[in-house]
Protein backbone atom coordinates (compact mmCIF):
# COMPACT_ATOMS: atom_id res chain seq x y z
CA UNK A 1 0.00 0.00 0.00
CA UNK A 2 3.02 2.40 0.91
CA UNK A 3 4.36 1.80 -2.66
CA UNK A 4 1.59 2.30 -4.38
CA UNK A 5 0.95 5.50 -2.65
CA UNK A 6 4.35 6.60 -3.27
CA UNK A 7 3.65 5.77 -6.91
CA UNK A 8 -0.07 7.86 -6.95
CA UNK A 9 1.04 10.49 -5.17
CA UNK A 10 3.90 11.14 -7.28
CA UNK A 11 1.14 12.43 -9.72
CA UNK A 12 0.15 15.15 -8.04
CA UNK A 13 -0.68 18.44 -9.01
CA UNK A 14 1.86 20.77 -6.49
CA UNK A 15 1.73 24.30 -7.47
CA UNK A 16 4.22 27.37 -5.85
CA UNK A 17 5.91 30.45 -7.29
CA UNK A 18 9.01 32.45 -6.21
CA UNK A 19 6.75 34.27 -4.52
CA UNK A 20 6.73 33.56 -0.86
CA UNK A 21 2.97 34.20 -0.27
CA UNK A 22 1.59 32.10 -2.84
CA UNK A 23 0.49 28.69 -1.43
CA UNK A 24 1.44 25.54 -2.46
CA UNK A 25 -1.91 23.43 -3.69
CA UNK A 26 -2.51 19.31 -3.19
CA UNK A 27 -5.73 19.15 -6.06
CA UNK A 28 -7.07 15.88 -5.31
CA UNK A 29 -8.66 16.12 -8.80
CA UNK A 30 -5.62 14.86 -10.31
CA UNK A 31 -5.02 11.97 -7.85
CA UNK A 32 -5.25 8.40 -8.68
CA UNK A 33 -7.92 6.34 -6.80
CA UNK A 34 -6.25 4.68 -3.65
CA UNK A 35 -8.13 2.30 -0.99
CA UNK A 36 -8.71 3.15 2.71
CA UNK A 37 -6.13 1.24 4.97
CA UNK A 38 -6.42 0.93 8.88
CA UNK A 39 -2.58 1.77 9.08
CA UNK A 40 -0.87 5.23 8.64
CA UNK A 41 0.88 5.29 4.71
CA UNK A 42 2.95 7.52 4.09
CA UNK A 43 4.22 9.50 1.02
CA UNK A 44 6.93 12.67 0.67
CA UNK A 45 6.39 14.71 -2.85
CA UNK A 46 7.90 17.93 -3.54
CA UNK A 47 9.29 18.15 0.29
CA UNK A 48 5.66 17.77 1.58
CA UNK A 49 5.43 14.73 3.66
CA UNK A 50 1.56 13.04 4.03
CA UNK A 51 0.07 10.49 6.42
CA UNK A 52 -2.96 8.86 5.97
CA UNK A 53 -5.09 6.90 7.99
CA UNK A 54 -8.77 5.50 7.36
CA UNK A 55 -8.76 8.06 4.49
CA UNK A 56 -8.18 7.75 0.34
CA UNK A 57 -8.70 9.29 -2.73
CA UNK A 58 -12.29 8.47 -4.29
CA UNK A 59 -13.97 8.26 -7.33
CA UNK A 60 -16.02 11.54 -7.90
CA UNK A 61 -19.76 10.30 -8.31
CA UNK A 62 -20.94 10.26 -11.59
CA UNK A 63 -17.67 11.71 -13.19
CA UNK A 64 -16.91 14.36 -10.93
CA UNK A 65 -13.44 14.88 -9.81
CA UNK A 66 -11.46 12.66 -7.55
CA UNK A 67 -11.51 13.61 -3.98
CA UNK A 68 -9.74 13.37 -0.68
CA UNK A 69 -12.25 11.08 1.66
CA UNK A 70 -11.69 10.86 5.62
CA UNK A 71 -13.79 8.32 6.05
CA UNK A 72 -14.73 9.34 10.16
CA UNK A 73 -17.80 6.03 9.65
CA UNK A 74 -15.69 3.23 8.54
CA UNK A 75 -12.31 4.02 10.83
CA UNK A 76 -13.47 4.07 14.15
CA UNK A 77 -10.37 4.55 16.65
CA UNK A 78 -8.18 5.97 16.17
CA UNK A 79 -10.76 8.37 14.23
CA UNK A 80 -9.50 8.95 10.43
CA UNK A 81 -7.25 11.44 9.80
CA UNK A 82 -4.33 13.10 7.24
CA UNK A 83 -1.09 14.51 8.17
CA UNK A 84 0.85 17.32 6.48
CA UNK A 85 4.84 17.94 7.02
CA UNK A 86 5.92 21.11 5.35
CA UNK A 87 9.09 22.15 4.51
CA UNK A 88 8.56 26.08 5.25
CA UNK A 89 7.22 27.58 8.24
CA UNK A 90 3.31 27.75 7.67
CA UNK A 91 0.39 30.68 8.40
CA UNK A 92 -2.69 28.88 7.41
CA UNK A 93 -4.23 25.91 6.01
CA UNK A 94 -7.03 26.22 3.72
CA UNK A 95 -9.38 23.05 2.89
CA UNK A 96 -11.92 23.15 0.40
CA UNK A 97 -15.26 20.69 -0.06
CA UNK A 98 -16.56 19.28 -2.98
CA UNK A 99 -19.79 19.51 -4.27
CA UNK A 100 -20.82 16.26 -2.31
CA UNK A 101 -19.45 16.87 1.19
CA UNK A 102 -22.07 16.37 4.12
CA UNK A 103 -23.67 19.45 5.33
CA UNK A 104 -25.23 18.08 8.51
CA UNK A 105 -24.78 20.23 11.51
CA UNK A 106 -22.39 17.38 13.10
CA UNK A 107 -19.79 17.50 9.78
CA UNK A 108 -17.17 18.45 12.37
CA UNK A 109 -12.99 18.17 12.33
CA UNK A 110 -10.30 19.42 15.14
CA UNK A 111 -6.86 20.62 13.60
CA UNK A 112 -3.05 19.87 15.04
CA UNK A 113 0.01 20.75 15.54
CA UNK A 114 2.02 18.28 16.91
CA UNK A 115 0.35 17.15 19.83
CA UNK A 116 -1.30 20.75 20.43
CA UNK A 117 -5.39 21.06 19.49
CA UNK A 118 -5.45 24.10 17.81
CA UNK A 119 -9.09 23.81 16.81
CA UNK A 120 -12.11 21.30 17.70
CA UNK A 121 -14.93 20.54 16.32
CA UNK A 122 -15.10 22.43 13.75
CA UNK A 123 -17.82 22.34 11.48
CA UNK A 124 -17.29 21.70 7.60
CA UNK A 125 -21.03 21.13 6.92
CA UNK A 126 -20.73 23.09 3.55
CA UNK A 127 -20.51 22.26 -0.32
CA UNK A 128 -17.74 23.84 -2.26
CA UNK A 129 -17.15 26.34 0.43
CA UNK A 130 -13.46 27.23 1.62
CA UNK A 131 -12.56 26.69 4.81
CA UNK A 132 -9.55 28.14 6.93
CA UNK A 133 -7.51 26.86 9.68
CA UNK A 134 -5.05 29.81 11.15
CA UNK A 135 -1.83 28.04 12.71
CA UNK A 136 -0.41 30.50 15.64
CA UNK A 137 3.01 31.56 15.27
CA UNK A 138 4.47 29.05 18.16
CA UNK A 139 3.22 26.20 16.05
CA UNK A 140 4.37 27.64 12.34
CA UNK A 141 7.54 26.37 12.51
CA UNK A 142 9.09 24.05 9.29
CA UNK A 143 9.01 20.35 10.42
CA UNK A 144 5.43 21.03 12.36
CA UNK A 145 3.18 18.24 11.65
CA UNK A 146 -0.11 19.37 11.01
CA UNK A 147 -2.91 17.11 11.17
CA UNK A 148 -6.84 16.90 10.06
CA UNK A 149 -9.21 14.71 11.84
CA UNK A 150 -12.55 13.66 12.10
CA UNK A 151 -14.38 14.56 15.16
CA UNK A 152 -16.81 12.43 14.40
CA UNK A 153 -17.42 8.88 13.53
CA UNK A 154 -20.83 9.44 12.51
CA UNK A 155 -19.81 11.74 8.88
CA UNK A 156 -17.14 11.70 6.40
CA UNK A 157 -15.22 14.56 4.97
CA UNK A 158 -14.84 15.22 0.92
CA UNK A 159 -11.86 17.04 0.13
CA UNK A 160 -11.26 18.91 -3.27
CA UNK A 161 -8.07 20.64 -2.20
CA UNK A 162 -5.93 21.84 0.00
CA UNK A 163 -3.52 25.00 0.11
CA UNK A 164 -0.87 25.34 2.59
CA UNK A 165 0.31 29.24 3.10
CA UNK A 166 4.01 29.89 4.08
CA UNK A 167 4.48 32.89 6.51
CA UNK A 168 5.30 36.05 4.95
CA UNK A 169 5.81 39.88 6.55
CA UNK A 170 2.91 41.72 4.45
CA UNK A 171 0.30 42.66 6.67
CA UNK A 172 -2.87 40.40 6.24
CA UNK A 173 -6.72 39.79 7.56
CA UNK A 174 -9.06 37.04 6.95
CA UNK A 175 -12.26 35.50 8.53
CA UNK A 176 -11.80 31.65 9.42
CA UNK A 177 -15.16 31.38 7.23
CA UNK A 178 -16.19 33.00 3.65
CA UNK A 179 -19.94 32.77 4.16
CA UNK A 180 -22.31 31.88 7.95
CA UNK A 181 -25.68 30.82 7.60
CA UNK A 182 -28.07 31.53 10.62
CA UNK A 183 -31.99 30.07 11.50
CA UNK A 184 -34.23 31.13 14.11
CA UNK A 185 -37.74 30.92 15.05
CA UNK A 186 -39.46 34.27 15.44
CA UNK A 187 -37.52 36.87 17.99
CA UNK A 188 -34.85 33.92 18.47
CA UNK A 189 -31.03 34.20 18.48
CA UNK A 190 -28.38 32.34 17.12
CA UNK A 191 -24.91 33.12 17.77
CA UNK A 192 -21.46 31.94 15.57
CA UNK A 193 -17.80 32.31 16.36
CA UNK A 194 -15.49 34.35 13.38
CA UNK A 195 -11.58 34.24 13.56
CA UNK A 196 -9.90 36.37 12.29
CA UNK A 197 -6.16 35.91 10.38
CA UNK A 198 -4.44 38.50 10.91
CA UNK A 199 -0.66 39.43 10.77
CA UNK A 200 1.65 42.43 10.97
CA UNK A 201 -1.41 44.57 11.63
CA UNK A 202 -0.95 48.06 14.23
CA UNK A 203 -4.28 49.05 14.84
CA UNK A 204 -7.72 47.48 16.32
CA UNK A 205 -9.85 46.20 14.07
CA UNK A 206 -13.26 47.49 13.19
CA UNK A 207 -16.76 45.61 12.54
CA UNK A 208 -19.09 46.91 10.08
CA UNK A 209 -22.72 45.10 10.27
CA UNK A 210 -26.81 45.50 9.79
CA UNK A 211 -28.76 46.09 12.54
CA UNK A 212 -30.44 42.29 13.42
CA UNK A 213 -26.65 41.37 13.29
CA UNK A 214 -24.44 42.58 16.25
CA UNK A 215 -21.21 42.08 17.81
CA UNK A 216 -20.38 42.80 21.32
CA UNK A 217 -18.14 45.37 20.72
CA UNK A 218 -17.45 47.87 17.71
CA UNK A 219 -13.65 47.06 17.57
CA UNK A 220 -11.40 44.24 18.90
CA UNK A 221 -7.37 43.35 19.02
CA UNK A 222 -5.51 40.91 16.96
CA UNK A 223 -5.48 38.87 19.81
CA UNK A 224 -9.31 39.33 20.80
CA UNK A 225 -9.99 39.00 17.00
CA UNK A 226 -7.69 35.84 16.70
CA UNK A 227 -9.64 34.64 19.64
CA UNK A 228 -13.11 34.51 17.90
CA UNK A 229 -15.65 37.27 17.77
CA UNK A 230 -19.21 36.25 18.67
CA UNK A 231 -21.69 37.45 15.97
CA UNK A 232 -25.20 37.11 16.97
CA UNK A 233 -28.43 37.00 14.74
CA UNK A 234 -31.84 38.17 15.68
CA UNK A 235 -35.26 37.31 14.51
CA UNK A 236 -37.03 40.37 14.76
CA UNK A 237 -40.37 40.66 13.83
CA UNK A 238 -40.95 41.44 10.33
CA UNK A 239 -37.89 40.03 8.85
CA UNK A 240 -39.99 36.95 8.36
CA UNK A 241 -38.24 34.82 5.45
CA UNK A 242 -34.22 34.72 3.82
CA UNK A 243 -32.51 37.91 4.36
CA UNK A 244 -28.68 38.33 3.08
CA UNK A 245 -25.94 40.98 4.11
CA UNK A 246 -22.21 41.18 4.49
CA UNK A 247 -20.43 41.75 7.88
CA UNK A 248 -16.62 43.67 7.08
CA UNK A 249 -14.11 43.72 9.56
CA UNK A 250 -11.42 46.52 8.60
CA UNK A 251 -7.96 47.45 10.01
CA UNK A 252 -4.91 49.48 8.11
CA UNK A 253 -6.88 50.03 5.38
CA UNK A 254 -7.52 46.17 5.07
CA UNK A 255 -10.68 44.57 4.67
CA UNK A 256 -12.16 40.88 5.22
CA UNK A 257 -15.53 40.03 4.48
CA UNK A 258 -18.39 37.79 5.52
CA UNK A 259 -21.63 37.11 3.82
CA UNK A 260 -24.25 36.25 5.68
CA UNK A 261 -27.83 34.42 4.79
CA UNK A 262 -29.81 34.31 7.38
CA UNK A 263 -33.45 33.24 8.11
CA UNK A 264 -36.44 34.03 10.26
CA UNK A 265 -39.55 31.46 10.80
CA UNK A 266 -43.22 33.27 10.83
CA UNK A 267 -43.34 31.67 14.38
CA UNK A 268 -41.09 31.15 17.61
CA UNK A 269 -40.73 27.13 17.59
CA UNK A 270 -40.51 27.57 20.84
CA UNK A 271 -43.74 26.50 22.53
CA UNK A 272 -46.32 24.44 21.54
CA UNK A 273 -48.93 27.14 21.04
CA UNK A 274 -46.43 29.02 18.18
CA UNK A 275 -44.79 25.89 15.98
CA UNK A 276 -42.85 25.94 13.63
CA UNK A 277 -44.24 24.91 10.30
CA UNK A 278 -42.98 22.11 7.43
CA UNK A 279 -42.00 25.22 5.27
CA UNK A 280 -39.90 26.80 8.03
CA UNK A 281 -38.11 23.04 9.07
CA UNK A 282 -37.08 23.15 5.02
CA UNK A 283 -35.88 26.87 5.03
CA UNK A 284 -34.01 26.32 8.20
CA UNK A 285 -31.94 23.58 7.13
CA UNK A 286 -30.67 21.68 9.34
CA UNK A 287 -28.53 25.26 10.48
CA UNK A 288 -29.73 25.43 13.81
CA UNK A 289 -30.19 22.16 15.84
CA UNK A 290 -32.19 23.58 19.27
CA UNK A 291 -34.99 21.85 20.07
CA UNK A 292 -38.14 23.47 18.17
CA UNK A 293 -41.80 22.74 18.24
CA UNK A 294 -43.05 21.12 14.90
CA UNK A 295 -46.23 20.56 13.09
CA UNK A 296 -47.46 18.52 10.13
CA UNK A 297 -49.82 16.52 9.21
CA UNK A 298 -48.86 12.99 8.92
CA UNK A 299 -48.66 11.26 5.48
CA UNK A 300 -49.06 7.66 4.61
CA UNK A 301 -45.04 6.64 3.79
CA UNK A 302 -41.95 6.44 5.85
CA UNK A 303 -38.87 8.20 4.31
CA UNK A 304 -36.78 7.59 1.64
CA UNK A 305 -33.54 9.60 0.76
CA UNK A 306 -33.94 13.22 -0.15
CA UNK A 307 -33.68 14.47 -4.08
CA UNK A 308 -33.90 18.52 -4.06
CA UNK A 309 -33.21 18.67 -0.22
CA UNK A 310 -36.24 17.18 0.45
CA UNK A 311 -37.24 13.63 1.88
CA UNK A 312 -38.99 11.38 -0.55
CA UNK A 313 -41.59 9.15 0.35
CA UNK A 314 -40.91 5.35 0.60
CA UNK A 315 -42.97 2.55 -0.68
CA UNK A 316 -44.40 1.38 2.19
CA UNK A 317 -45.15 3.13 5.66
CA UNK A 318 -42.76 2.38 8.43
CA UNK A 319 -42.70 2.17 12.16
CA UNK A 320 -39.92 3.81 12.69
CA UNK A 321 -40.28 7.53 11.01
CA UNK A 322 -42.92 9.77 9.36
CA UNK A 323 -43.24 12.06 6.68
CA UNK A 324 -44.98 15.65 8.02
CA UNK A 325 -46.51 17.41 4.83
CA UNK A 326 -47.33 20.79 3.66
CA UNK A 327 -48.81 20.27 0.65
CA UNK A 328 -46.04 19.46 -1.55
CA UNK A 329 -43.35 19.89 1.32
CA UNK A 330 -42.50 17.19 2.99
CA UNK A 331 -40.11 16.97 5.85
CA UNK A 332 -38.87 13.66 7.72
CA UNK A 333 -39.48 12.83 11.34
CA UNK A 334 -37.74 10.38 13.43
CA UNK A 335 -39.46 7.63 16.02
CA UNK A 336 -36.37 7.09 18.00
CA UNK A 337 -38.33 7.42 21.29
CA UNK A 338 -40.12 4.51 22.47
CA UNK A 339 -43.40 6.48 23.81
CA UNK A 340 -43.66 8.48 20.91
CA UNK A 341 -42.91 5.92 18.02
CA UNK A 342 -45.52 3.86 20.18
CA UNK A 343 -48.22 6.53 20.38
CA UNK A 344 -47.37 7.98 16.37
CA UNK A 345 -46.17 5.41 14.22
CA UNK A 346 -48.25 4.17 11.14
CA UNK A 347 -47.73 1.05 10.69
CA UNK A 348 -49.35 0.38 14.66
CA UNK A 349 -51.70 3.33 14.19
CA UNK A 350 -52.70 3.58 10.69
CA UNK A 351 -55.78 5.79 12.33
CA UNK A 352 -53.23 8.76 12.79
CA UNK A 353 -52.81 9.07 8.93
CA UNK A 354 -54.12 12.60 7.64
CA UNK A 355 -53.88 13.77 11.01
CA UNK A 356 -52.07 17.14 11.96
CA UNK A 357 -49.93 16.64 15.13
CA UNK A 358 -47.39 18.33 17.20
CA UNK A 359 -44.21 17.68 18.07
CA UNK A 360 -40.65 18.91 19.73
CA UNK A 361 -37.33 17.54 18.89
CA UNK A 362 -34.03 18.40 17.20
CA UNK A 363 -33.84 20.01 13.73
CA UNK A 364 -31.38 17.66 12.14
CA UNK A 365 -30.57 16.67 8.91
CA UNK A 366 -32.69 13.44 8.50
CA UNK A 367 -32.64 10.91 5.81
CA UNK A 368 -30.81 13.80 3.94
CA UNK A 369 -32.56 16.52 4.17
CA UNK A 370 -34.26 18.66 6.79
CA UNK A 371 -36.04 16.73 9.25
CA UNK A 372 -36.80 16.06 13.00
CA UNK A 373 -35.17 14.04 15.40
CA UNK A 374 -35.19 12.55 19.17
CA UNK A 375 -39.14 13.73 18.52
CA UNK A 376 -41.43 13.60 21.20
CA UNK A 377 -45.31 13.57 20.59
CA UNK A 378 -47.02 16.63 22.14
CA UNK A 379 -50.39 16.50 20.92
CA UNK A 380 -52.79 15.75 17.97
CA UNK A 381 -54.42 19.24 16.70
CA UNK A 382 -57.16 16.75 14.46
CA UNK A 383 -59.26 13.70 14.94
CA UNK A 384 -58.58 10.13 13.27
CA UNK A 385 -59.61 10.28 9.39
CA UNK A 386 -61.63 7.87 8.05
CA UNK A 387 -64.84 9.49 6.15
CA UNK A 388 -66.64 6.09 6.12
CA UNK A 389 -69.49 5.83 8.85
CA UNK A 390 -70.34 2.28 9.80
CA UNK A 391 -73.40 0.67 8.48
CA UNK A 392 -75.14 -2.44 9.10
CA UNK A 393 -74.78 -5.89 6.99
CA UNK A 394 -74.58 -9.75 7.27
CA UNK A 395 -70.69 -10.80 7.16
CA UNK A 396 -71.09 -12.12 3.80
CA UNK A 397 -71.26 -8.64 2.94
CA UNK A 398 -68.69 -7.75 -0.58
CA UNK A 399 -65.78 -6.18 0.45
CA UNK A 400 -65.50 -1.98 -0.51
CA UNK A 401 -62.56 0.04 -0.68
CA UNK A 402 -62.50 4.07 0.03
CA UNK A 403 -59.71 6.43 -0.31
CA UNK A 404 -58.79 8.41 3.06
CA UNK A 405 -61.20 10.98 1.95
CA UNK A 406 -63.91 8.94 1.99
CA UNK A 407 -64.20 8.12 -2.06
CA UNK A 408 -64.86 4.52 -3.46
CA UNK A 409 -61.93 3.16 -5.30
CA UNK A 410 -63.26 0.14 -7.80
CA UNK A 411 -59.22 -1.65 -8.13
CA UNK A 412 -57.84 0.07 -5.14
CA UNK A 413 -53.28 -0.15 -6.26
CA UNK A 414 -50.52 0.02 -3.67
CA UNK A 415 -51.75 2.81 -0.57
CA UNK A 416 -53.39 2.87 2.51
CA UNK A 417 -57.64 2.42 1.99
CA UNK A 418 -60.53 2.05 4.50
CA UNK A 419 -61.80 -1.29 3.65
CA UNK A 420 -65.15 -1.86 4.53
CA UNK A 421 -67.49 -5.40 4.54
CA UNK A 422 -70.65 -5.09 6.71
CA UNK A 423 -70.39 -3.64 9.85
CA UNK A 424 -66.58 -4.05 9.94
CA UNK A 425 -64.35 -0.80 8.91
CA UNK A 426 -60.67 -0.54 9.09
CA UNK A 427 -57.66 0.60 7.28
CA UNK A 428 -55.31 -1.48 5.68
CA UNK A 429 -52.38 -1.11 3.13
CA UNK A 430 -52.63 -2.69 -0.16
CA UNK A 431 -48.82 -3.99 -1.30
Amino acid sequence: MKKLLLTLLGTIALTSTANAVEPITADFSTWETTTISTTETTATVDGVKYGFLGANINKGYNDAPNYLFIQGKKQKEPKAYVTFTLPFDCSKIVLTTTAGNSTNNKNTVDFYAGETAIEQGKAVNKQNVEFTFSVPSENASAGTVYKIQTATTQYNQQIASIKFYPVTNDPSLEADTKELAFAVGMNGKQTKTVKLLAANLTDVITVSSTSNITTEKASYTVEEASEGIDITFTGNKGSEGESNSTITFSCNGITAEVSVTAYTASASGETETDPLTVSDVLAMNSINGNVFYVKGVIGDKGCKNALNGMVTEADAPSASNLIFKEGEKMIGVGLSIAETKAELNIVDNPQNIGREVIVKGNLENYFGGPGVKQTEFVKYLSEPVSGIEEVGADENAPVEYFNLQGVRVANPSAGIYVRRQGSKVEKVYIK
